[in-house]
């Protein structure tokens, strides 16, 4: 009897084992040999598949849409240069004008500067006088990239807005398409009353070997000035002094010029020292 019943049980194993747990873990096998030949063979999402995303999807998908697609077409080798793309993304972006997750149409703001392409500067520049604030320093800012001087009075009407970022991303803008009739317009924000306007002014003049904010980068490579803004840390003061120490030799000035050897000798940064030596080295005076 005893023998009848443990011969039965085994036998159940083996009904078990060979109905069930066998083939179980061969559809397991199976499914994870498909999506591993699934994932090497598919190709990644194109900026067409992003831009289908930001036409028909629903709001989360199109706004992701978007910023993939700013993403990708900062990789020159990934942009279209048809026509029928460039119209398409213009259509886009002029009917997410009318979304209320403006999102989309910054992104896509961003994602057209990134091209550097002519043909999207003039819906740019048109969508700013009544576009959401984000939007109007994503179109900004994608100017600036775009870099032409056509741009340069669009970005002057947003240097006495009330808003500080319209206005630092103007002046960022202006300073990246530079030329001689931006100089006048960055000397104006020198006496911007929010620091980082001042700041990115006297960076973008110096760029252009223009000494007018001199003072200003002097207090960009003082710690005990940066130390007076509570609200900075010392991440943000490292990567504000090391982009004063780049472009100081630009101005050839010997107060600029000590105060880097000043640097080079006591900063506790090691980073910063280094970038202070290397532009020492490109003082002629």
């Amino acid at each position: 009897m005893q023998e009848n019943q443990t011969e039965k049980k085994s036998i159940l194993r083996v009904v078990i084992h060979s109905f069930f747990v066998v083939p179980l873990i061969i559809s397991i096998f199976a499914v994870m040999i498909f999506l591993v030949i699934r994932i090497m063979t598919s190709e990644p999402n194109s900026a067409r598949d992003y831009l289908e995303d930001v036409k028909i999807g629903g709001t989360t998908k199109r706004w992701q849409g978007a910023f993939e697609l700013s993403k990708l077409l900062s990789n020159p080798k990934m942009v279209p240069k048809d026509e029928m793309f460039a119209s398409e993304m213009i259509a886009a972006f002029e009917y997410s004008s009318n979304d209320r997750d403006a999102r989309i149409q910054q992104y896509l703001a961003i994602a057209m500067g990134a091209t550097k392409d002519m043909r999207y500067m003039k819906t740019l520049i048109e969508a700013m006088p009544n576009a959401d604030i984000g939007v109007v320093q994503a179109c900004a800012f994608a100017l600036g990239n775009i870099g032409a001087s056509e741009a340069i009075d669009p970005l002057k009407n947003l240097l006495d807005n009330s808003e500080p970022q319209v206005r630092l991303h103007a002046v960022i803008a202006l300073g990246k398409i530079g030329g001689s009739s931006t100089i006048p317009l960055l000397q104006s924000m020198l006496s911007d009353q929010e620091p980082n306007v001042r700041w990115d002014a006297s960076i973008a003049l110096a760029k252009q070997k223009d000494s007018s904010g001199r003072s200003i980068l002097l207090d960009l490579l003082d710690r005990k000035y940066l130390n007076s803004f509570p609200n900075i840390d010392e991440k943000e003061k490292v990567q504000v002094m090391l982009v004063a120490i780049s472009v100081a030799h630009f101005i050839q000035n010997q107060e600029l010029k000590s105060r880097l050897e000043d640097i080079n000798s006591n900063d506790n940064n090691l980073k910063i020292r280094e970038a202070a030596r290397i532009a020492l080295g490109k003082f002629i005076i």
